[in-house]
């Protein structure tokens, strides 16, 4: 082909998108009206969220549901919710789900002492869980300590041999091994 066969097949391919944007946009600007937010929380959780971070007591349900609106609306690497979570555990401290969560917020949060001790307690209260390990590898790996993260991404393999996560392991091994670490 020569250029200016591909310049006008570019052209078209642009205008295509262009157009697809425009129709198929969520923001018809067709009458100009801008419609205010919903939210996304209604009072009762409101009112949840807030018992849950005051102290009251709450019935188990009640501190279920609020544990997982706590985590739902996690946003990684903001710090927010941790505080509250830790609470949680104070009075559940063997919930693999809530242990999984905290050490997954401080992962994101670049605190790798704290996420692998979580994700050790989370392991060992239940130990098949191939992501806690690929983590719990991962904050090794940050923490410069290659045997056990070469250790925890074995795990994940053995755990979940046909698996992306295992892939991914085994060529983070396979790194490792090829820089002689």
């Amino acid at each position: 082909m020569d250029s200016l066969t591909i310049t006008i097949i570019i052209a078209v391919v642009g205008l295509v998108i262009i157009a697809f944007f425009f129709l198929f946009s969520k923001d018809k600007r067709a009458d100009n009206k801008v419609e205010p937010q919903k939210s996304t929380v209604n009072e009762a959780d409101s009112l949840r969220f807030k018992q849950v971070l005051s102290g009251e007591n709450l019935d188990s349900s009640m501190e279920q549901e609020a544990s997982e609106y706590l985590v739902t609306r996690y946003t990684a690497g903001t710090g927010e919710g941790v505080v509250e979570i830790e609470r949680i555990l104070a009075s559940d401290p063997n919930n693999v789900d809530l242990l999984d969560w905290l050490a997954f917020m401080y992962y994101s949060n670049k605190d790798y002492d704290k996420a692998i001790e979580t994700y050790r307690r989370a392991i060992a209260i239940k130990d098949d869980n191939e992501n806690q390990y690929y983590y719990l590898a991962n904050s090794y790996y940050k923490k410069k300590m290659m045997s056990e993260a070469k250790r925890a991404w074995s795990e994940v393999i053995r755990l979940s041999p046909n698996s992306k996560i295992a892939r991914n392991s085994q060529e983070r091994i396979s790194y490792l091994e090829e820089k002689g670490l």
